[in-house]
């Protein structure tokens, strides 16, 4: 299994593991549930609006920058949102976080981003200098490199920028849909009025499965 994968799965897992610590410590009386719902309550009451968009929007771009799984921000979105709109916020805020790290990647150039990223920059270069829609789809439906580094490389590399965004779009939207649909049965399991939502506990278990499925799938044909 490829490194990148690996380092996405142990992150799944220590999420999944870490609601089922917070919901026993609901269920023990260590924290109320009313108070869980206040938090959630207090997040979504910009759902739905133009500001909140740019808050999200805003989070992302800077969360990002600085080499914030993106992930977690999913996770965090799936949780605290309605599907659709938690998937609308996640991609907008994703784009525009790819469109700034392109731009700053063709301002600091090609030189430099190789010297301080490392392998893992030389392991997404291979796709990246094909210089074509196709190689955006799979470097961004793959967590083949950290996803700020490998923005700014196609920016390095002066990809057309449009071919850039709507190859980011179509490779991105897959996995947020799988993303933010365990952060919503993470969620659930959060705020279930039973012990253990046990159903939300399966299918967030099977969405981890179906997904890092598919992903192994793809690394081995496109190996081939």
């Amino acid at each position: 299994m490829p490194q990148s994968i690996k380092r996405s799965l142990l992150i799944f897992i220590a999420l999944l593991v870490m609601t089922l610590l917070w919901r026993y410590l609901i269920d023990a009386g260590y924290i109320s549930n009313a108070s869980v719902l206040k938090l959630a309550k207090g997040a979504q009451q910009f759902e739905y609006s133009l500001w909140g968009l740019l808050i999200i929007c805003l989070l992302y771009t800077v969360l990002l920058a600085v080499m914030f799984p993106l992930t977690l921000l999913v996770v965090t979105t799936g949780m605290l949102f309605q599907t659709e709109w938690a998937i609308f916020c996640a991609l907008l805020g994703s784009l525009m976080s790819s469109a700034a790290s392109y731009v700053l990647g063709h301002c600091v150039g090609r030189e430099s981003i190789e010297k301080h990223g490392g392998a893992v920059v030389r392991r997404a270069e291979s796709f990246i200098q094909n210089n074509s829609f196709k190689s955006m789809v799979i470097i961004n439906l793959l967590p083949i490199a950290p996803f700020t580094m490998t923005n700014m490389l196609a920016g390095a590399f002066k990809l057309d920028f449009r071919r850039y965004m709507v190859g980011s779009s179509i490779g991105l939207l897959p996995g947020l849909v799988v993303v933010i649909a365990f952060g919503g049965q993470l969620g659930r399991l959060l705020v279930s009025d039973q012990n253990i939502s046990w159903s939300a506990f399966f299918v967030a278990i099977l969405l981890i499965a179906l997904f890092f499925g598919f992903l192994l799938w793809l690394t081995k044909r496109l190996g081939r």
